[in-house]
């Protein structure tokens, strides 16, 4: 392009990109080439412009029968997520989002992973169709196999955490159903609804307490296991003691 002097082929010929995707059945995604690069930059005119242009080009391909979702930005503060996707969804007649984070701030590099799925939690609750995953070595590095594991999963707490707002009555029933198994106790039912059951059985057995029941954190003290003992004591009429 820059040797030559001329328009982007895949821009210049979008119609033609379009009807080859819907041939292959391939779904096309939108990217965005001048995307704020820090939280300072976000929303600005450049990235504004260039969503409105990709936006434009969704409903073009989807007039064609081709399938198109949109990218969007990687550096957005907290308090403009909500309104960046709904810009997005409006613009392009609800075209799926895909948000690439965000991360919220700039200065967390070593742990990325836990900025961005700040973000990423924010962008599904308020609508936001895909999350991107981003690993601690991001800004840093080449992520190793190690980085990919911890973001991934990072990312998938993310996501479940803004399911069980947009999701709510449904995507919460697992959370709901852990808190009555950790309520009674009930170790192995508690790991079949976590996320992560692997590590959690890693660390628990590690760092087993000396009490048949509870973890290590208050022993005796449990709060769980003494408040059982309490309601009990009264539902059977007897005077507690504890």
């Amino acid at each position: 392009m820059l040797t030559n002097q001329r328009e982007n082929p895949l821009f210049e010929q979008f119609e033609r990109v379009c009807d080859i995707l819907k041939q292959y059945d391939t779904v096309l995604s939108l990217g965005n080439g001048i995307r704020a690069g820090a939280i300072h930059d976000s929303l600005d005119r450049a990235q504004m412009a260039e969503l409105v242009l990709n936006c434009e080009l969704a409903e073009r391909a989807r007039e064609r029968g081709c399938q198109a979702m949109v990218e969007g930005p990687g550096h957005v503060p907290l308090d403009e997520i909500e309104a960046n996707i709904i810009v997005q969804k409006k613009m392009s007649n609800d075209a799926p989002y895909y948000m690439l984070g965000p991360l919220p701030c700039d200065v967390g590099a070593g742990w990325d992973h836990i900025t961005a799925a700040i973000g990423a939690a924010q962008s599904s609750r308020y609508g936001a169709d895909l999350i991107c995953y981003i690993t601690p070595a991001e800004h840093l590095a080449l992520p190793n196999e190690e980085d990919v594991a911890v973001g991934v999963k990072t990312a998938r707490l993310a996501a479940h955490i803004g399911d069980v707002v947009k999701l709510k009555g449904r995507a919460d029933q697992r959370d709901k159903q852990l808190s009555k198994d950790r309520r009674d106790f009930k170790w192995n039912r508690q790991f079949d609804n976590l996320l992560f059951p692997e590590d959690a059985r890693k660390i628990l057995e590690s760092r087993k307490s000396l009490s048949d029941k509870g973890c290590s954190m208050c022993g005796e003290l449990c709060a769980l296991k003494n408040a059982a003992v309490t309601l009990n004591t009264y539902l059977k009429g007897d005077k507690c003691n504890r």
